[in-house]
């Protein structure tokens, strides 16, 4: 299974290792977190888990590319892994909404709530991400606008 989520806020990766160990009921050996930029040969490739992370500009400061491998039991669904990093980490932590727009995204909050909001990115060749409204206020994303997203 593939997640993608997208994180504002920052946090050390052996802390996502330890958060994904228990989202995916794994070992912590069994989990692989590595830069996306970072040496192919240093992965475990043979992981339950892996995960590649890569750094963003903006509102959002990482995105994470995850993947379970088909032997693991009872994965969590995307929103309740989204839901899982955002109280360990204490951070927000973003993920697409299924046949919506594109801009369109789920956002978990460390406090447990899970509320729809609008995500632009620019054109730049290093682009810029911005959470430009949300459903509810968010304290860590103060500049979003707090409106009904259609």
């Amino acid at each position: 299974m593939m997640y993608n989520l997208l994180v504002a806020g920052t946090m050390e990766p052996h802390i996502l290792v330890t958060v994904l160990a228990s989202a995916f009921d794994v070992s912590v050996a069994d989990v692989d977190v590595a830069d996306y930029f970072g040496d192919p040969d240093l992965r475990n490739w043979e992981a339950a888990v892996s995960c590649q992370y890569s750094t963003l500009r903006g509102d959002l400061s990482w995105e994470l590319d995850i993947y379970a491998q088909e032997f693991v039991s009872a994965p969590p669904s995307e929103s309740a892994l989204a839901r899982r990093v955002a109280t360990a980490t204490e951070l927000v932590v973003l993920f697409p909404a299924e046949s919506i727009p594109p801009s369109a995204y789920w956002a978990a909050a460390p406090e447990g709530n899970v509320t729809r909001v609008g995500l632009y990115e620019s054109d730049d060749e290093a682009p810029v991400h911005v959470v430009d409204a949300a459903e509810i206020p968010i304290r860590q994303l103060p500049n979003a606008k707090v409106m009904r997203i259609p």
